[in-house]
């Protein structure tokens, strides 16, 4: 039987957390709508990043902020970068009048066999494990993998005794094959286009905010920039958006929240264009559902 917490802060049980998880400054707090906290035993209020190492601190600190501060909603911990750990996010798969998992959330929870607890809003599982070779995130309604760059409220919530985290990367690809299948693609070769866009004018006539330069292997440039729809974005977090432009004049938009999962280049740029020439919208361009 789930615990139900009587306050809008989240559950937190440190008994149950492994002790793996609770290594080196990954952690943060969080408020009641889970944007991530600087963990301040003062308890003063200050945004952390996912994505800057420098507003990240040890669990002891966190857990101490949260127990000594009633706004402090929740604690949190990063997957960073330089680490083998990968978090799987299952949406909407406890019912709220049983407490029981469905179907399809148990049989994931149990061929990953690594450490599962129930998410802050009580309606959701969060596993944690590690997969070495992952490094790409994979998101659809009900169903999120990270290998970096994300963090998730940890509640110590388990289902009776906690799964230590183990090594599941060989299910966790087995999973990604059933659950996000390979489209096939033409694969005529693309010599790029006729006329070729200048983006980093693009960018300027059009407004877009860019926040830094970004590394790819493959684009010739990359920015990580400010999302056209951050308002559907859980929190309004900023990070996960990028454009940029490959060596033969190719463009390319994405952004790793789950509303823009589906947007191209070409709804990037006829939004953001929309926008500069007439100052709204255009129409047909609201939330994905």
């Amino acid at each position: 039987m789930i615990q139900h917490s009587t306050t809008d802060r989240f559950p937190h049980y440190p008994e149950n957390v492994p002790a793996a998880l609770k290594v080196g400054d990954v952690w943060v707090t969080c408020d009641e709508y889970k944007v991530p906290l600087l963990a301040l035993p003062n308890g003063a209020v200050f945004a952390a990043s996912s994505t800057d190492s420098n507003t990240w601190r040890s669990y002891e600190t966190a857990l101490s902020t949260w127990q000594k501060n009633e706004h402090i909603a929740g604690v949190g911990r990063v997957i960073a970068e330089d680490e083998d750990l990968v978090g799987v996010d299952l949406d909407d798969c406890v019912d709220s009048a049983s407490d029981e998992l469905s179907p399809w959330a148990s049989t994931i929870i149990d061929r990953l066999d690594s450490y599962a607890e129930i998410s802050p809003s009580l309606a959701g599982v969060k596993i944690w494990m590690e997969a070495p070779a992952l490094t790409t995130a994979y998101k659809k309604p009900g169903l999120e993998i990270y290998p970096s760059r994300r963090y998730f409220t940890v509640t110590g919530l388990t289902f009776g005794v906690a799964r230590e985290i183990r090594d599941a990367g060989a299910e966790l690809a087995a999973i990604i094959e059933e659950e996000f299948p390979k489209v096939s693609r033409d694969r005529t070769p693309y010599d790029g286009p006729d006329r070729v866009l200048d983006l980093e004018d693009f960018l300027d006539r059009t407004d877009v905010a860019i926040f830094d330069v970004a590394s790819d292997g493959a684009a010739e440039r990359k920015y990580r920039i400010r999302c056209p729809w951050l308002d559907e974005h859980s929190h309004a977090d900023e990070t996960g958006t990028y454009t940029g432009q490959y060596e033969n004049g190719a463009l390319f938009f994405a952004c790793h929240h789950a509303h823009c999962g589906r947007r191209t280049w070409r709804t990037f740029r006829h939004h953001v264009e929309t926008v500069a020439l007439l100052g709204r919208a255009p129409r047909g361009t609201g939330r994905l559902r």
